[in-house]
């Protein structure tokens, strides 16, 4: 992803990096383990790999310090799913992270 890619989505997300933990996991380490995403209206609930239980929960503490303005709710059954609650240009953004899965 571009530098000015990046900059796009954090600007779309209205995300405060700032207050992110340095050390805590991004994307790009849930990638992995990231089963399936799908989109209703107003959400994107992205699955995962059970071993990926603990890295997603601390994702999810930091996102929910940066992004507060989105809804991000660990679900664990069925399965270990994070079921993320914004606006269309939000999830439209959060989704495009979700599709650089290489197959």
């Amino acid at each position: 992803m571009t530098a000015d890619r990046s900059a796009e989505i954090i600007e779309i997300l209205d995300c405060d990096l700032d207050v992110r933990p340095k050390a805590a996991p991004g994307v790009g380490q849930l990638l992995p383990h990231l089963r399936g995403a799908t989109r209703t209206m107003g959400t994107l609930v992205v699955e995962f790999d059970e071993r990926a239980a603990e890295t997603l929960e601390a994702f999810v503490e930091a996102e929910r310090l940066c992004c507060a303005n989105i809804g991000w709710k660990i679900e664990r059954e069925p399965a270990l799913r994070l079921r993320i609650s914004a606006e269309d240009a939000q999830l439209n953004a959060i989704e495009s992270l979700w599709n650089q899965k290489q197959t």
